[in-house]
């Protein structure tokens, strides 16, 4: 079940764009932009939705659309703290900021519109890979666990809950790889069905 603590902070940044960039944005030393999303925060994050590695955009000014832009933000120790990601409304934007703790990472996505749309807590092993993943939203909630082998991820087991906590379906996305260590392919697995969700060519 999602921690206590997490579920107080969802709470108590719901009002809190505005305190949260300022603070986040006072940190930024480096700033890169891509069509796509480009880099990993989490293991395969964004293959894991189906998406192939964005593409880099040198001259923001000259795109038509900001729809698909991601922006990396970065403080002086390189680490990202705050990914802007564009919508289909020219202009607009959802921020995540993202928070590093001992052993821990912290992920507050907003819309838009400034409304909070989850929180997030990656808690890492002593391997400093993470194993395990709690999220609250305004939907509910998810809880992720991380299963490794020979240090390559085999396996994420996707435990959700809806807005009254009750559990739902669980899911999973087992992970192959090519002989060389690369990642091959990701499937999808439910009680009813399996699927291919990424394959890399």
């Amino acid at each position: 079940m999602i921690p206590d603590r997490l579920k107080e902070e969802f709470n108590s940044l719901k009002n809190l764009f505005d305190e949260s960039k300022e603070q986040i944005e006072k940190n930024v030393v480096r700033v890169e932009s891509y069509k796509g999303e480009f880099y990993e925060i989490t293991p395969y994050s964004y293959q894991r939705t189906g998406f192939k590695q964005g593409t880099i955009v040198k001259n923001t000014t000259t795109l038509k659309s900001t729809n698909n832009l991601f922006t990396y933000s970065f403080n002086a120790e390189n680490k990202i703290i705050e990914i802007r990601e564009g919508c289909e409304l020219k202009g607009q934007f959802y921020y995540t900021f993202l928070f590093y703790e001992k052993e821990l990472m912290k992920a507050i996505r907003y819309n838009n519109s400034k409304r909070i749309i989850n929180v997030r807590y990656y808690l890492y092993g002593s391997n400093s890979k993470i194993e395990k993943m709690y999220s609250i939203g305004s939907r509910g909630s998810k809880e992720e666990t991380y299963f490794y082998e020979d240090n390559f991820l085999q396996k994420i087991v996707i435990k959700q809950f809806d807005r009254n906590e009750v559990e739902q379906a669980t899911l999973q996305h087992s992970f192959n790889y090519k002989p060389n260590g690369e990642l091959n392919s990701i499937t999808l697995t439910t009680e009813l069905y399996s699927e291919t969700i990424y394959q890399e060519k």
